[in-house]
């Protein structure tokens, strides 16, 4: 999955927008059943939050009762290349890298339950690694409480798709998908941009061009009780 492995703070505007289906996001739920990342998957198709994002909340990010999240860091693999030219992948913790990255994003009331869930296998891995375990606060973690590698859970990701039966898309194709369907329930094109985190509307407005003409259409229609 290329370019997955970094964290993206402007998004490519020449990216063509991939995004999944409503059918596709059925079969993604259903496969996601008993699965380790179904709140990783179902929290970004419902928050629109950048993968490195997502990797870097902590559950003092939530507010009380679910109702929001903050994003306040971003996890990103960088490659290390020693003196000797061997080379290792390493996971580093920044802050965002613009002021609009620091946002406020509310939570669809029905993932509650799943990110209760979520706690519970949490407090399960750490009962059954015992004193192994690394309890950082971090949401999505592996068995032990380590940070979760982006490419294991590019493997992770495809691998679901693959038992969905699910064409493969990007993972950036969840952000896509929860943009997308805000601009279909007629969300604001300014409340869109802050919800994923734009530094400028006029990206917001050029990455969802694809979008906008059905808008416009809609627009229209509503004058319609001017000519009754």
């Amino acid at each position: 999955m290329p370019g997955d492995s970094e964290v993206n703070i402007i998004e490519n505007e020449d990216e063509d927008i991939v995004v999944f289906t409503d059918e596709e996001i059925k079969l993604i739920k259903n496969s996601l059943a008993n699965n380790r990342i179904q709140a990783l998957i179902l929290l970004d198709l419902g928050t629109g939050l950048r993968q490195g994002e997502l990797l870097a909340l902590k559950w003092s990010d939530f507010s009380d009762g679910y109702k929001d999240l903050k994003v306040q860091r971003s996890i990103k693999q960088v490659k290390i290349i020693a003196a000797d030219g061997t080379s290792e992948y390493k996971t580093v913790i920044q802050t965002p890298k613009t002021k609009c990255s620091y946002r406020t994003v509310p939570i669809p009331s029905n993932l509650i339950p799943i990110l209760e869930n979520q706690k519970i296998m949490q407090k399960q891995d750490k009962e059954k690694a015992g004193s192994s375990y690394v309890d950082n606060d971090f949401v999505f973690t592996t068995e032990t409480g380590n940070t979760i590698d982006t490419r294991n859970l590019r493997r992770a990701y495809e691998r679901m798709l693959k038992n969905a039966g699910v064409e493969y898309k990007k993972f950036h194709a969840i952000r896509h998908t929860y943009a997308t369907k805000l601009f279909e329930k007629g969300k604001a094109l300014k409340t869109v941009q802050k919800l994923l985190g734009h530094s400028d509307i006029s990206i917001t407005a050029n990455i969802y061009t694809h979008v906008m003409p059905e808008q416009k259409i809609d627009a229209a229609e509503e004058l319609n009780d001017l000519f009754d």
